[in-house]
């Protein structure tokens, strides 16, 4: 006796989805992720702390302008710049960061109210593009690679207001609530 596979797809085919009332073939999982106990807010928290924590342990490493980290070789760096500590930074965390400040703005969404691991960027009137970028830590203050100083954390209030301040923003795999859309 042979199984029949024909008469099996006919009944799979016909069964409709629990969740969508649509034909569903097994394999598939139609669980609302409500159910699994899975909580983006979570999630999004410790990716946001581990990126924090990696730029807050590297306060007080020099700066040089252009330096490239290979990816796998971010803990043993021995300076910064700004775009590459970022790019690091979310690296380790499993997001993709482009190098390069201005890319990394063009990379993200604009915000009004930051969270830890966003992003606020400066303009250069030297270069006319976006020149500088800085991360919230969540502590009222932002960590930095600044030329001079190297890998500094400074008071948000220092950078927010300044003149050549462009905002906030969100790198795009981070949750954006409509209220703080920009």
């Amino acid at each position: 006796m042979s199984f029949d596979w024909v008469g099996l797809l006919k009944s799979l085919l016909q069964t409709p989805s629990p969740m969508t009332g649509a034909p569903s073939i097994g394999g598939t999982c139609s669980v609302p992720i409500s159910s699994t106990g899975y909580n983006r807010e979570v999630d999004e928290a410790a990716v946001r702390a581990r990126i924090v924590a990696f730029m807050l342990s590297q306060l007080g490493k020099p700066y040089k302008l252009g330096v490239e980290i290979t990816p796998g070789k971010e803990a043993w760096a021995s300076e910064w710049d700004c775009s590459e500590l970022v790019e690091a930074a979310y690296r380790l965390a499993r997001h993709v960061m482009p190098d390069g400040a201005r890319f990394q703005f063009a990379a993200t969404q604009p915000i009004r109210s930051p969270k830890p691991g966003d992003l606020f960027f400066l303009w250069s009137d030297k270069l006319n593009y976006i020149g500088h970028v800085m991360a919230a830590t969540g502590r009222g203050t932002v960590v930095h690679a600044v030329g001079g100083r190297g890998v500094v954390e400074d008071p948000m209030s220092m950078w927010e207001y300044h003149a050549r301040g462009r905002g906030w923003r969100r790198h795009v795999d981070f949750a954006r609530p409509r209220e703080d859309m920009a």
